[in-house]
């Protein structure tokens, strides 16, 4: 039944039997609460006065508000009801946590006891530290989030279908979030906040690109999560970068990890090139370290152009720099800042359109016909051969190394500043002005 009278004295209350007996009035007694037999439903967060819960069978909470007093025992607890409860006592009950509706703020890393946790509705670990419990359970329709600062300690972790797992990476600074030393199973959505406290959102280098560990498990994680959101990257977030989740290579870990987004949509979209790479600082640079590949353009239908995928283009006034021996064929444009190669197959195969600045520091032969009205600059220690009729009107300017000219029109139609070695090994009538300390 409901007990309604209001309790005060130094008493303490025990609910004992079989049956269910609710507490509804904002009671004051501090001699502590003792449940030894049924259901005891407090639908006033001061129904059960200011002392200690010895809880042994079954605690219901269908209130809202800042439930403070310490639940111990071997019963289990339930919130109910639609309203919002925080739990913030250091509680020892063993017994299971049912979150049957509302929700329920866990304000304290031992706030939700020693049992295994069924969140049916909404739950929130929000006390800036570890969270170490048994088995937590979301159900369908349910919502757990990882608050802000919190982590947690799990035997087992399991997301149903249509559930939710949200994690707060705000001012998070543990890898992994989440770790389970049995068994992880994931489905439903995995909603990401505050990545720009984990992930760098504008690096300089493919090799800066990040990877975090959400979640851990010392055994393979089952399943995987339907659908992914992140949000909360900086604002001035690099437009070639984009934020994925995944299940890593060894089955046992969940990671989120940054990566070029040439090609959009696309599970290796570090080597597929598709797309525009803008850099967040005009005048700054970035390097690739991958390979870039032709991309077919029937893996694009929705492209207006029909591009197919071959050529690169350099705008802006920003440094581009190509470390791998690529091997797309439709050429490259330089219309913008700098572009450097560091391989000798850097540019691929098709022909170069230098309209800025190119440089080369690297050597071998490099063969790609070079034109437009730019500057090619070899730089480096090495030596590099320009074997091509090249057009190129911009001159040419040798700062390191050596460079090989085995056409007599290999250095197009500029003026050559040379500072460091100019080898000349062909024949015909090089007119090209030649200046510098080299």
């Amino acid at each position: 039944g409901d007990f309604a009278n209001n309790i005060g004295g130094t008493g303490s209350v025990v609910k004992s039997g079989d049956k269910t007996l609710t507490l509804s009035g904002a009671n004051s007694y501090t001699g502590g609460t003792t449940i030894s037999g049924g259901t005891l439903v407090a639908t006033n967060v001061d129904a059960l006065g200011t002392g200690n819960v010895t809880d042994n069978a079954t605690l219901e909470l269908n209130t809202g508000g800042t439930f403070d007093n310490a639940i111990g025992g071997t019963g289990s607890v339930v919130k109910s009801g639609d309203k919002t409860l925080t739990l913030s006592g250091a509680n020892s009950y063993s017994g299971a946590t049912t979150i049957s509706g509302g929700t329920l703020i866990a304000a304290n890393v031992n706030a939700l006891g020693t049992g295994a946790i069924d969140n049916r509705a909404s739950l929130l670990l929000d006390a800036s530290g570890q969270f170490t419990v048994t088995d937590l359970t979301t159900g369908s329709g349910g919502n757990t989030e990882i608050g802000a600062g919190s982590t947690l300690q799990a035997t087992t972790l399991t997301q149903k279908s249509d559930s939710t797992l949200t994690i707060n990476l705000n001012s998070n600074t543990v890898d992994p979030v989440i770790h389970a030393a049995s068994q992880v199973s994931l489905a439903g959505t995995l909603d990401i906040t505050g990545v720009g406290d984990v992930l760098d959102s504008d690096p300089a280098s493919t090799d800066d690109l990040d990877t975090f560990t959400l979640i851990a498990s010392d055994k393979t994680i089952a399943g995987d999560f339907e659908k992914l959101t992140v949000a909360g990257m900086d604002a001035d977030l690099a437009d070639f970068i984009t934020v994925d989740g995944r299940i890593d290579d060894t089955g046992k870990q969940y990671e989120l990890t940054t990566a070029l987004t040439w090609y959009a949509d696309r599970d290796d979209a570090v080597t597929d090139a598709h797309g525009t790479f803008n850099l967040t600082n005009a005048d700054g640079s970035f390097a690739v370290n991958t390979v870039l590949e032709n991309v077919d353009a029937t893996l694009d239908p929705a492209s207006s152009t029909g591009w197919d995928g071959t050529s690169l283009i350099k705008q802006g006034a920003g440094t581009l720099i190509l470390n791998a021996e690529n091997t797309y064929t439709g050429g490259t444009t330089i219309s913008g800042g700098t572009l450097v190669a560091t391989n000798v197959e850097a540019l691929g195969t098709g022909d170069v359109t230098d309209n800025a600045v190119l440089e080369l520091n690297t050597g071998g032969t490099f063969d790609n016909a070079i034109s437009g009205i730019g500057q090619v600059v070899k730089s480096g220690d090495e030596t590099l051969m320009l074997s091509g009729t090249n057009t190129y009107s911009g001159g040419t300017l040798i700062s390191g190394g050596t460079l090989v000219a085995s056409n007599v029109e290999a250095l197009g139609t500029g003026d050559v500043t040379n500072d460091a070695v100019l080898e000349l090994n062909t024949s015909g009538d090089f007119d090209n002005a030649i200046s510098g300390s080299g």
